[in-house]
């Protein structure tokens, strides 16, 4: 009674509060939070307008009560150096900063090699460093495949080898980014790779990064045309347009960002809210390698998985069909392919390649390009063609059919 005007402070995702805009009809105006991007949208015939993150941006809001409707008037203002600081506030935060400048220093574990996270490199090609990141989203989120666009990566330098610092981390990883692992058809894998490579050679942000997938473009094509489907992988078998894969990505890419627009209608199996933080997910790596390693002792054993590469669905995909019944019909005095994957399994099991093994060669911080990105030459098409053919090749069950010995 007698209020005139409701404004609503939110803190949830955006589609949450464009629900709460369309059902609540005594709600004027929503000042939302929490996605970190900012963003005005009128839902209902109201404005939502979305605060961004860290102090980046605020919004500058009048209303007019004169006018029936109200009349609002919505002004962005970004923050930037042509703001004065305040020198008060800047001498109170100067002890605080020394603190953190302290942190910055801390080692967070030890590469063997060097890193190559120049825009030049992470934009155009596979790198040593879009390799190790994308794992880590593998291996964090428990997904099939990871894709990440190369904008994310923000040192843009050559990091040498040697002890990795949480300043290192924070200059390649500045954004505070929430991963999401999404249910996506071979089909919107495809578009993605795709829109990709859309601006080769351009240093454009939108090009992959990945894990778990390789595939192959030709840049003499158009866009949109430039990746045979025939040569994705994803892990060890060839990509099926109709089949779904768990996806690890961005936020950022699940909101069409950059051009991945296709992911927005996939089925979102751990949101945001779910997902480690991006570079909170790197963090949380090099903690359980410490653990792995002995270095470091921790009376829980939870932890982060280490293993992230298409090793691991192999590995596990294997254990896991040998505890399975054969869904193939008996052979009469034939030879399948069953008896050669249990020797094989049996033969792993000798060699104690474990899942502990595994994990094990994984805190080597030693990553290197594997081939999960290719220009498409007639020379890698002519190999990658005969390794298909060769897949091919094993997935038909063979029958080695015995002499029938008539005595």
């Amino acid at each position: 009674v007698g209020v005139d005007y409701v404004i609503a402070l939110t803190h949830m995702r955006t589609p949450n509060d464009c629900r709460l805009a369309e059902n609540v009809d005594e709600i004027d105006l929503i000042l939302g939070g929490h996605d970190h991007v900012y963003e005005i949208k009128k839902v209902n015939g109201k404005y939502i307008i979305k605060s961004g993150t860290d102090f980046r941006e605020f919004s500058k809001i009048t209303l007019d009560f004169n006018l029936s409707p109200v009349q609002i008037d919505i002004e962005r203002i970004e923050v930037t150096s042509k703001f004065a600081e305040d020198e008060e506030l800047k001498q109170q935060l100067s002890v605080y900063q020394d603190i953190v400048a302290g942190k910055m220093d801390e080692v967070l574990g030890h590469f063997s090699i060097d890193l190559d996270a120049r825009f030049s490199s992470i934009r155009t090609q596979e790198t040593n460093i879009g390799n190790f990141v994308c794992d880590v989203m593998l291996s964090s989120t428990h997904a099939d495949m990871a894709i990440l666009n190369s904008g994310t990566l923000r040192a843009d330098r050559i990091i040498p080898k040697g002890d990795f610092t949480l300043r290192d981390l924070v200059n390649l990883l500045p954004m505070m980014d929430p991963m999401i692992v999404l249910n996506a058809p071979g089909e919107q894998i495809y578009l993605a790779l795709e829109n990709g490579v859309s601006q080769y050679p351009k240093l454009e942000g939108r090009f992959p990064q990945v894990s778990g997938i390789s595939f192959a473009f030709d840049p003499k094509k158009p866009p949109g045309k430039r990746i045979d489907p025939h040569y994705i992988k994803i892990g060890d078998e060839y990509l099926d347009m109709n089949q779904k894969y768990r996806l690890s990505t961005k936020m950022y890419m699940y909101q069409g960002r950059d051009g991945y627009d296709m992911f927005k209608d996939c089925e979102v199996l751990l949101s945001d809210e779910e997902s480690p933080e991006l570079r909170t997910a790197v963090q949380n790596h090099f903690e359980a390698i410490k653990v792995v390693t002995g270095a470091v002792h921790h009376k829980s054993r939870h932890r982060q998985s280490l293993i992230c590469l298409s090793r691991r669905h192999s590995v596990v995909k294997m254990f896991e069909e040998s505890s399975q019944p054969s869904t193939r019909a008996p052979l009469k005095r034939g030879f399948s392919l069953d008896a050669v994957a249990k020797r094989n399994l049996f033969k792993l099991q000798q060699d104690k390649t474990s899942i502990d093994k595994v994990e094990h060669e994984q805190c080597k911080l030693e990553p290197k390009p594997e081939g999960r990105i290719m220009i498409l030459t007639d020379q890698v098409k002519e190999q990658l063609e005969k390794k298909r053919q060769e897949f091919i090749g094993l997935t038909v069950d063979p029958v080695i059919e015995e002499d029938e010995d008539e005595n």
